[in-house]
């Protein structure tokens, strides 16, 4: 696809290239992670947990934009692997949370390895300056749109 706009036409809009990005970054970290053995929904729960402690998987799925069954699949496999482990929620008796293991956090630090290589040849031949500004624009866009 030719995105030069030298024969006249307009250019695309913003949210047109940012689902471009989305999709070209995905498939890029995708690409990234398949030596570590890990798919790029199962490092998104790795990130989550590593982030925000023991989770439910109806809060998993949710961050990991999935359903709540193929969370508890992809849970499920990641307890296969050693990763995750499941427990009781302390203050609900039928709560389940799951977890990092030491296991997970290893593989999560393997990935933040690859996604740092991804996004550093992604920002390449960006200023700090820029990048800092562009960190604040894509936040702003996200507030805009939660009605922040």
């Amino acid at each position: 696809m030719n995105d030069s706009f030298s024969d006249g036409g307009n250019p695309p809009a913003v949210s047109y290239n940012i689902g471009r990005l989305d999709r070209a970054v995905s498939r890029r970290l995708a690409e990234a992670l398949k030596p570590v053995g890990v798919s790029l929904p199962q490092f998104t729960m790795l990130s989550h947990l590593e982030r925000r402690g023991a989770t439910a998987n109806a809060a998993l799925a949710a961050r990991s934009f999935i359903s709540p069954q193929a969370a508890n699949q992809i849970v499920n496999t990641m307890m296969a692997h050693g990763w995750v482990a499941k427990r009781g929620a302390p203050n609900h008796g039928r709560m389940v949370l799951i977890d990092l293991t030491d296991e997970g956090r290893e593989v999560y630090r393997r990935c933040m390895s690859a996604a740092e290589e991804c996004e550093e040849k992604m920002l390449r031949g960006l200023t700090p300056e820029s990048v800092m500004m562009f960190k604040a624009t894509v936040q702003r866009l996200l507030d805009n749109l939660r009605g922040v």
